[in-house]
């Protein structure tokens, strides 16, 4: 009887004291037991161990190797949040894996904004007009966090100019245009610059054809813009889009000109007309194509 009044206390004394060997075995069996709801194709079985297991010994490799589990699970059971949520802990809970989990996180918003461009589609189909607002909110969310994550890596940058565009896309011109001029001067030279710069000019376009009338002024800062990108960025393969944007806006400059050489023929102001049809013919003469030499 005293023998087993020792081996209990030693039991109940040993319970209170680290003991990595117990704890080993605690993470293989949830690891195993895990690894098999998957392979069972028991999703939800297989998060709540891995859960189970980072709450438990929340660093490690196997903590790590859960947080990659629980995060592709959530975002095969359509759960984008909590998926990006537990890359971010790998991120900042796991150096090692801080690269893989960053790109993870740019992939995985990726593939929102390529399931919202294809609900976009079929809503409209529908004619539904009501857009997803909570999903462009944690898009934009995501985007900001990948961006504060790494604002100097190519993943950050990237996220960056994704975030200028995914604004730009939903009609928040003014972030946008904010967003792409940040972009710009934060990584000039990188592969995406021109696009920006482009973007930007884009945007002073569709407001100036926004506008009533010829609207002379949303013009000329248009104009202004897209010439500023195609000096910066001359061999951009954006440069086509820039050169037909000016090009419509002139020929409505040429129907400007036109209807106030017409005005001041019409009240019998013959010097004032004339200045108006030779600013005309100037207009006129740029619209003409170049002949090769």
């Amino acid at each position: 009887m005293k023998l087993f009044f020792i081996r209990t206390a030693l039991l109940l004394f040993s319970a209170f004291l680290p003991n990595a060997a117990f704890a080993d075995e605690i993470t293989d069996k949830l690891l195993l037991r895990a690894r098999q709801a998957v392979n069972n194709g028991d999703a939800e079985e297989a998060l709540e161990r891995y859960q189970t297991l980072v709450k438990l010994y929340p660093t490690g490799e196997p903590a790590s190797e859960a947080w990659w589990q629980i995060a592709r699970i959530c975002e095969h059971l359509e759960e984008p949040q909590p998926a990006f949520d537990a890359l971010q802990k790998l991120i900042t809970g796991f150096p090692g894996h801080f690269e893989r989990a960053h790109a993870g996180q740019m992939q995985l918003v990726t593939r929102l904004i390529q399931g919202e461009d294809r609900r976009a589609r079929l809503t409209a189909q529908e004619k539904k007009k009501k857009p997803d607002e909570t999903m462009r909110d944690t898009i934009s969310a995501m985007l900001q966090t990948i961006y504060k994550n790494g604002p100097q890596s190519d993943v950050g940058a990237r996220a960056h100019h994704t975030l200028a565009l995914f604004l730009e896309r939903n009609g928040e011109l003014a972030a946008a245009h904010a967003m792409h001029e940040d972009f710009i001067e934060e990584h000039p030279n990188h592969e995406l610059a021109d696009d920006s710069a482009c973007q930007m000019a884009y945007i002073r376009y569709k407001e100036w054809k926004t506008m009533r009338g010829e609207a002379p002024r949303h013009r000329q800062t248009a104009q202004d813009a897209l010439n500023w990108f195609l000096s910066r960025y001359p061999q951009s393969e954006r440069a086509a889009l820039a050169y037909t944007c000016l090009k419509e806006m002139l020929i409505a400059e040429t129907r400007e000109l036109e209807s106030i050489a017409r005005f001041y023929e019409s009240q019998g102001k013959k010097d004032a007309a004339r200045i108006y049809r030779e600013q005309l013919a100037k207009k006129l003469e740029a619209l003409q194509p170049k002949s090769a030499e």
